[in-house]
């Protein structure tokens, strides 16, 4: 059922994506008075359509294709992308029937370049544009909610934050130039900076002000082995999700649900933390404070030889949460910087791949990471799961955007040689071109395939 269910999000979530990126290039299309051929959601054989001359059919079409001027829109087998096939372009499909005869008024090639330029970045400017409308909706719904911290409450040992140079009750003042208001607000500094400079972090510490200098190349590498980097703010404490009647804990009388505040007078910051207290005291009897519905308790419990007590836990939010509605035009402005800030990361991510400084293993991954990703932004809820899909619509977009064959920026790459040149290249070389796209595309995909699987 969970499997259903995660293939579920991941055909809710790339659906639309796939479906506003190849409208782009079919409203582009049209404006142009260019004829598209095919609409597809999906790829490989074709399962059903519909077209304005042979109406619904199920099936492949005789001849692969309408000849009729008419668009068939369809969808195919596998739910892995979607395309539309622009007449007289020689795209992944390796089709070149229609170049050996004169161009034709209706057809990409006898376009001018300003128009097939327009046809070719339609796709990534739709994905933009609906990056931009899910990132603002969500910012309309739901505003921001953010734990109202900026004091460390601990770090986790041997953690990349410990590496650094925090420490347990430093309060983060500021990020360069960036008063900081809440730990999710440091975060997201320290991640846009740390891709084009060093980073200055002040904190308070004891009373006075302590500059942190983080080097941007390992910091970027730290970020990546652990986003958080080991750092738990205050508010947070270990929550019971499950208790083993017969072990220590189930003998004390913990019962899930129950927070965890303390352990032998040492306030509880996090899993993390109660498992490192816990393992100091293997055999010990320790003095364990917890917060039921009905008010807080106090209970002896003593870890076993493993430093265990036998409860599953997970880290919950006790702090004060504070919560920011916007306005139409704070929100605009909200989502549009929000769009911004993703997409500099984005590309600075990708020339970070190029250049070697982050792997493909670390940084790649496909649709069954996509698929588990889009699961659990549902688990969370509506607005996380949007957030979600604006953050893989902005992917798509720039992903697209690079100057590889059988992509968007590959096609644009032939259109402004062609330009330059003043004359068509020859369908010779440009099936060539593509073949070599689809190549490294499906080379691509099998490490993406082999990254989901072993990660």
């Amino acid at each position: 059922m969970e499997t259903l269910q995660t293939i579920g999000y991941f055909v809710l979530a790339i659906v639309p994506l796939i479906l506003v990126h190849e409208l782009g290039h079919f409203l582009a299309a049209k404006a142009t008075g260019t004829r598209t051929e095919i609409f597809s959601i999906g790829m490989g054989p074709r399962l059903f359509g519909w077209s304005k001359s042979h109406g619904f059919s199920w099936g492949p079409l005789a001849h692969g294709r309408p000849a009729d001027g008419f668009t068939d829109y369809r969808v195919s087998l596998l739910p892995i992308g979607g395309y539309v096939k622009i007449a007289g372009m020689i795209d992944e499909s390796f089709d070149s029937a229609a170049v050996n005869s004169p161009p034709q008024p209706w057809e990409f090639r006898a376009k001018r370049t300003w128009q097939k330029v327009l046809m070719i970045v339609g796709g990534i400017v739709m994905n933009v544009v609906f990056a931009y409308a899910l990132l603002l909706v969500t910012t309309l719904a739901v505003g921001k909610s953010e734990l109202d911290t900026r004091t460390i409450a601990y770090v986790v040992r041997n953690s990349p934050a410990e590496q650094l140079g925090f420490r347990a009750g430093d309060e983060i003042v500021r990020v360069d130039r960036y008063q900081i208001g809440s730990f999710a607000e440091f975060l997201r500094h320290l991640a846009r900076i740390a891709y084009s400079r060093d980073v200055n972090v002040v904190v308070r510490r004891n009373g006075r002000d302590t500059t942190l200098t983080l080097e941007s190349r390992a910091l970027r590498h730290l970020l990546v082995s652990r986003p958080d980097l080991g750092i738990i703010p205050d508010g947070m404490r270990p929550l019971v999700l499950g208790v083993e009647t017969l072990r220590p804990a189930g003998r004390a009388g913990l019962a899930s649900g129950d927070t965890l505040l303390s352990l032998d007078g040492i306030p509880i910051a996090s899993v993390e933390h109660l498992i490192e207290l816990l393992q100091t005291r293997k055999n010990v009897p320790v003095l364990l404070v917890y917060k039921r519905f009905d008010g807080i308790h106090r209970t002896t419990v003593v870890p076993d030889d493993d430093g265990k007590i036998g409860i599953q836990v997970s880290n919950a939010i006790t702090g004060r949460i504070v919560h920011t509605r916007y306005s139409v035009f704070e929100a605009a402005g909200i989502a549009a910087e929000q769009l911004w800030s993703y997409t500099v990361l984005f590309v600075r991510s990708v020339g970070l791949l190029i250049t070697g400084e982050q792997s493909l293993k670390q940084s790649a991954g496909g649709p069954i990471m996509i698929a588990r990703m889009a699961n659990q932004s549902a688990d969370i809820g509506a607005a996380a799961f949007i957030g979600f899909m604006a953050m893989l619509s902005l992917t798509l977009a720039v992903m697209n955007a690079l100057p590889i064959p059988a992509l968007d920026g590959g096609h644009l790459v032939l259109v402004l040689v062609e330009g330059a040149l003043g004359r068509e290249l020859s369908a010779k070389v440009k099936i060539v071109y593509q073949q070599i796209g689809v190549a490294l595309i499906l080379a691509l995909m099998v490490i993406v395939f082999y990254n989901d699987l072993t990660r």
